[in-house]
């Protein structure tokens, strides 16, 4: 289980659903804040159980509320035929794994408006249930999530990459200027203008009025200027890599290594004499598995002599590979998807090479900094 790519809990579509662990905290810190705050000064005559599962029942309508959002997102990028291989859920709401550039600046911003408008819908529907259920338990519940994906919709909007906002205002410059870098380039640097407002915004609130909120300010905002410089340099880095195949970069295969070998005679024969990171395993010519320092590593060093690479290697069939003609950008995602440092290269079946993330990163630096990236 990879908690950095969050937990897959079920397909839509064929999208997997993924929940970040900080999804977790915000859950329990809205279940505690409905319960203990909005519903206990709302319905003073509630039992604890009632304003508990209100909280609850209000927690995981809001779950659903941003999970809808981001699949209208999904669904359009669908649409267009992309691919969208995950949604993940986190602290700060979801992002959809779409795979690939928008190809044109009119389906980047028909895929973008799609969220906020999803969360006004939701939002129109709560409230006309507020308006149906006034004067019962029920209607605080509905008030408050018109409010929250009203709120919702309104704040994707601000004109800052990557927001939904921001995605509007880069096809918006893109279809203008025909120039998908100077697009995301001018969307970035007003997302981050608007982190800093944000984080001022925070500051001021926390040491000059003395509300506590504030410190979400200040986190959403350092959250909003990393996502936009990444998401910059990202683009940069899929565009210094365009046409690019796995076989201008992979490296020559290393000699496979015996089974039978122990970790111990790895780690002296093999790893602290060439210093690489993965081997393979073979036996009469067959590739049985792969293993990497990050699997010695895992194991106890009292361990090494009386431990076989057979008993630490990952079998072959879990093995994650490529072909020499694999886009370099697709074999990226890979690593990313799978959490792995390395991807053996195959050609009808022989290994023909060895395809490293470093070899990667280093190929993006000199594409970046020697190639037009106009």
């Amino acid at each position: 289980m990879n908690l950095g790519a969050g937990i897959g809990i079920g397909r839509i579509r064929g999208i997997e659903i993924r929940i970040h662990w900080s999804w977790f905290i915000i859950l329990v810190l809205l279940t505690w804040s409905f319960a203990d705050g909005l519903y206990r000064d709302l319905y003073e005559n509630w039992s604890d159980s009632q304003r508990w599962t209100a909280a609850a029942v209000t927690s995981g309508l809001f779950f659903l509320s941003v999970l809808l959002h981001e699949l209208s997102h999904a669904f359009v990028a669908q649409r267009y035929g992309m691919s969208v291989p995950s949604i993940t859920l986190f602290v700060f709401g979801g992002v959809s794994s779409i795979a690939g550039e928008m190809r044109t600046a009119r389906e980047e911003f028909a895929v973008a408006i799609a969220g906020p408008l999803m969360s006004w819908v939701l939002a129109v529907i709560f409230g006309v249930l507020w308006l149906a259920t006034h004067g019962t338990g029920l209607a605080g519940i509905f008030g408050y999530l018109a409010w929250i994906n009203g709120a919702l919709g309104l704040f994707n909007l601000l004109p800052g990459f990557p927001l939904d906002g921001g995605r509007v205002l880069r096809s918006i410059v893109w279809g203008r200027s025909k120039s998908l870098v100077r697009a995301t380039r001018v969307a970035a640097s007003v997302g981050s203008i608007i982190a800093y407002l944000m984080i001022a915004l925070g500051l001021l609130s926390v040491f000059y009025f003395g509300l506590l909120g504030g410190i979400w300010y200040v986190l959403i905002g350092l959250f909003l200027k990393s996502a936009a410089e990444g998401s910059y340099q990202a683009m940069l880095a899929d565009r210094a890599l365009r046409n690019v195949d796995t076989r201008t970069v992979m490296q020559p295969p290393s000699q496979p290594v015996d089974p039978s070998m122990t970790v111990q005679q790895l780690v002296d024969e093999r790893l602290l004499r060439a210093a690489e990171r993965a081997y393979l395993v073979g036996d009469e010519g067959r590739v049985l598995g792969l293993v990497t320092a990050s699997d010695i590593t895992r194991l106890p060093r009292e361990r090494w002599a009386s431990t076989t690479v057979r008993d630490v290697m990952v079998p072959a069939e879990q093995v994650k590979t490529v072909t020499p003609q694999t886009d370099l950008v697709e074999a990226m995602q890979l690593m990313q998807q799978h959490d792995v440092h390395q991807l053996p290269v195959l050609e009808d079946g022989r290994l023909v090479g060895m395809l490293t993330r470093g070899d990667v990163l280093r190929q993006i630096e000199i594409r970046m900094r020697f190639q037009d990236g106009t």
